[in-house]
């Protein structure tokens, strides 16, 4: 909402001044054009006024010279009166010699003072006089016509008004202005939707994606519309954001694995000082635990013993056993031993867990299955090892379900010369928050029920050395599924083969 109305904004002041500096130039030019076509249509105007003045008063000369040749004042008079009728003559005066009216038409026979000095002054210059003055309540052009005959002079005033011509004027600019009107209304729609279409919603555009950008939101693009240069701009904007997020792209990927190889280090460390801790123990404990066995075994293994002593017998040859192997363990973690290149087969190791794992699963309610298309799998882990890595994922599963379940174990073969060997169980699965931490060496989450964190190591341990993964992948119904993927190994020799070996 927030971006959205940032971009209306900008957009809006943009169109805005786009718009005001395309419109300001032509209002000024319309005005400009208006005030000239004024003045010119005014001047054209009185021009043609004058033309016309000039053309009556030619017309007036001729009717007094023919009445003043007959001497007839009367038809001179009639002749006056009925060329005063003309359209826009406002009247004419006729005054003899002495200035004295022979004829005033109105209505300008209130002005015949002033148009009788007019005419003394017309007689005395010996000229034809034109002037515009102020007559019968309005603006009118006067000039004058002396005709002189046998001793008689006559001078003739001729009066046009000269109002139409602002009547004209103001009719002539009402329409002006409102053509202008419209003429800049459909100019401003017009650079209204131009300026935004090109420049104001492609600019707000951009100032939004940069305000974006600035925010932290590197996955943004702008389009590319508007005027050219506005089109340029976004191309480089959007290889920009581009750029930005793949550079830091690959910064999580760096920041990623610089994470990785610190978890690895500090499990190095922790193998290492499990390492020096085991050897130690080893030496400190390893050859009278060895004692404690074989006496035990000795003694149990002689005749005449009484059942209930037989089995204390039993009992510490066996915790000595198991003593044994979770020192091998702790070795194992700290030291994996380099692994023979003698193949196994996946589908005998499977069945061998399970079967050996049958009485605790029975006792929780598991049922176990083995999912594979009956054809022979071999990996190059030899079977001890694979043994190791198959029971300790299938004891993780059962240890995950302890009131029932399923562990399925799912064999097939990936990208030619792999092999898949997946372990699913119907537990609560591993919280995402827990799962990159899952194969380092002492993590559990268990808690105080139990367990080491040791198992998941060195299954990672094992199959690492084998060249290749373990990794825990999502199920469609929960659970944990572990995934091992190895590297397809020859068959396993059959006994007859290991004997002959051993005999040679």
């Amino acid at each position: 909402m927030n971006t959205q109305s940032g971009e209306g904004r900008s957009a809006m002041g943009l169109t805005l001044q786009l718009w005001l500096m395309l419109l300001v130039p032509i209002v000024l030019a319309v005005a400009l054009y208006g005030a000239a076509i004024h003045t010119t249509r005014h001047q054209f105007l009185r021009s043609q006024a004058t033309a016309e003045l000039r053309h009556h008063a030619s017309l007036v000369e001729a009717a007094i010279g023919g009445a003043v040749e007959r001497g007839q004042v009367e038809l001179l008079k009639q002749r006056i009166e009925r060329l005063a009728q003309a359209e826009r003559i406002l009247g004419i005066a006729a005054f003899d010699e002495r200035g004295a009216p022979i004829l005033v038409t109105d209505p300008i026979a209130g002005e015949s003072a002033e148009l009788a000095a007019l005419a003394r002054r017309a007689l005395a210059t010996g000229s034809e006089m034109e002037e515009e003055r102020t007559l019968g309540g309005g603006p009118a052009l006067v000039r004058t016509v002396t005709f002189s005959q046998r001793g008689l002079s006559v001078v003739a005033v001729v009066v046009r008004e000269l109002r139409y011509l602002d009547a004209f004027a103001r009719s002539s600019n009402r329409g002006l202005a409102l053509a202008g009107a419209a003429l800049l209304a459909a100019i401003a729609l017009i650079a209204a939707f131009a300026s935004r279409a090109t420049v104001g919603r492609p600019a707000g555009a951009i100032v939004a994606g940069v305000e974006r950008v600035a925010r932290g939101e590197l996955e943004v693009t702008v389009p590319e519309a508007g005027a050219e240069e506005l089109r340029r701009l976004a191309r480089a904007f959007n290889a920009m954001t581009a750029s930005l997020t793949e550079a830091r792209a690959r910064l999580e990927q760096e920041q990623a694995a610089r994470a990785a190889v610190e978890r690895k280090l500090q499990q190095a460390h922790a193998l290492s000082a499990v390492g020096q801790v085991v050897a130690s123990i080893g030496h400190e404990i390893g050859s009278p635990l060895n004692v404690i066995l074989a006496r035990a075994r000795r003694l149990a293994d002689q005749p005449g013993w009484p059942e209930p002593a037989r089995g204390e017998l039993e009992t510490i040859a066996t915790q000595s056993e198991r003593i044994s192997r979770v020192v091998a363990r702790l070795l194992s973690v700290a030291r994996p031993p380099r692994l023979l290149g003698r193949g196994s087969d996946v589908a005998q190791v499977a069945r061998e867990v399970l079967a050996f794992l049958g009485p605790e699963c029975r006792q929780r309610g598991i049922a176990t299955r083995i999912e594979d298309d009956g054809a022979p799998l071999h990996v190059v882990l030899d079977a001890d090892h694979l043994f190791q890595v198959v029971f300790n994922l299938c004891l993780n599963a059962a240890q995950a379900q302890p009131h029932g379940g399923e562990i399925a174990v799912r064999l097939a073969r990936r990208d030619g010369r792999k092999a898949a060997l997946e372990v699913e169980d119907r537990g609560p699965g591993v919280p995402p928050e827990l799962a990159e931490h899952v194969f380092e060496a002492f993590f559990t989450s268990r808690g105080d029920r139990g367990g080491t964190g040791l198992g998941l190591a060195i299954v990672e341990g094992l199959v690492r050395e084998a060249g290749g993964v373990v990794e825990l992948v999502p199920t469609a119904h929960g659970g944990a599924c572990f995934r091992v993927t190895l590297p397809q190994g020859a068959a396993a020799p059959t006994l007859a083969a290991r004997a002959g070996e051993a005999r040679a």
